[in-house]
């Protein structure tokens, strides 16, 4: 466990370090006839871009048909700048992180940006048309933006991010997600945000819409993951099912929350920690469902209506 977050914090350490002074971008362009770029590193094929060196790359156009793949396992972090990009695909996840030490998404300042997925995913779906959501489906491309390694959203200045997943999830992935900024909005069939062993939110302006939960993390494997930890941001979330879940703990320490959920608001196993932050959890279930509540004075916390002392 050790070795892991000290890896993390030098990839986040890489990832820093690219933000300040000078980067070398390399700039790819998507449109319906094919993709323009001279940049060493990558591979076409019509309109699927394949991404084997690390790197920082900058994605723009707009195409009806594409998708792009990172299979870059190399000891560098991957990074996406999405500066108006516009991408739709029908046959798989729009954007897929095969094998990775770690892939950022940078939402570009002033930037508009659109990410839709059209794919049936029809192995993940039950006879009835309702998403499976098995463990046995793990390393499926399962969501508009997919990773099996460590994820990473962030922003420069005011960047816009829009995801469209008409069939399963929104953003997934198969180790961590973590947001620190950006406006992102989320519709899914499925779940909104899922990360395996953590989701973990400190800023940004994000509002989800699902159709089953809003936020998800679910391992079960190791004691010290499948949590949740909202640390800032503003998060408006809808969802039919569970707006968050988790199986070892949901925890807020800042942030402004609301949420509105057709079935248990905020649900765990383990410990619910209300430590900091405005969280307003409207349901038509039981508003919050644990083993554990704790709640600090610091934290403005109102279930269905009624002020959590």
């Amino acid at each position: 466990m050790k070795h892991r977050i000290l890896l993390l914090l030098a990839l986040l350490a890489a990832l820093l370090a690219t933000g300040c002074g000078e980067r070398t971008e390399k700039k790819i362009t998507f449109s319906d006839s094919g993709i323009e770029s001279d940049v060493i590193g990558v591979s076409i094929e019509g309109t699927t871009l394949t991404i084997r060196t690390a790197g920082t790359y900058t994605l723009t156009g707009s195409c009806s048909e594409g998708n792009i793949i990172i299979d870059a396992p190399a000891g560098q972090p991957v990074i996406l700048i999405l500066n108006n990009l516009n991408l739709t695909c029908s046959t798989t996840s729009p954007i897929i992180a095969k094998d990775c030490p770690m892939v950022s998404l940078v939402i570009a300042n002033r930037s508009q940006n659109i990410i839709t997925d059209r794919h049936a995913y029809s192995e993940l779906l039950s006879q009835d048309g309702e998403a499976k959501d098995a463990a046995a489906f793990e390393d499926v491309p399962n969501a508009a933006i997919y990773s099996r390694c460590p994820l990473q959203i962030r922003a420069e200045g005011e960047g816009h991010l829009v995801i469209n997943a008409e069939s399963y999830n929104g953003i997934s992935s198969s180790d961590t997600l973590t947001i620190t900024g950006g406006v992102i909005n989320v519709t899914s069939k499925n779940n909104a945000l899922r990360g395996k062993d953590y989701v973990v939110i400190s800023g940004g302006v994000l509002t989800l819409k699902a159709g089953n939960d809003g936020i998800k993390a679910t391992n079960t494997e190791k004691a010290s993951l499948g949590y949740i930890h909202i640390r800032g941001g503003i998060l408006n979330i809808q969802a039919d099912d569970e707006a968050m879940y988790a199986p070892r703990s949901v925890s807020f320490d800042g942030g402004t929350v609301t949420i509105k959920s057709k079935n248990t608001g905020i649900k765990t196993e383990g410990t619910v920690e209300f430590d900091s932050g405005i969280i307003t959890v409207t349901s038509n279930d039981e508003p919050v469902l644990c083993g554990t509540q704790t709640k600090k004075d610091t934290a403005l916390v109102t279930l269905n209506g009624a002020e959590l002392k």
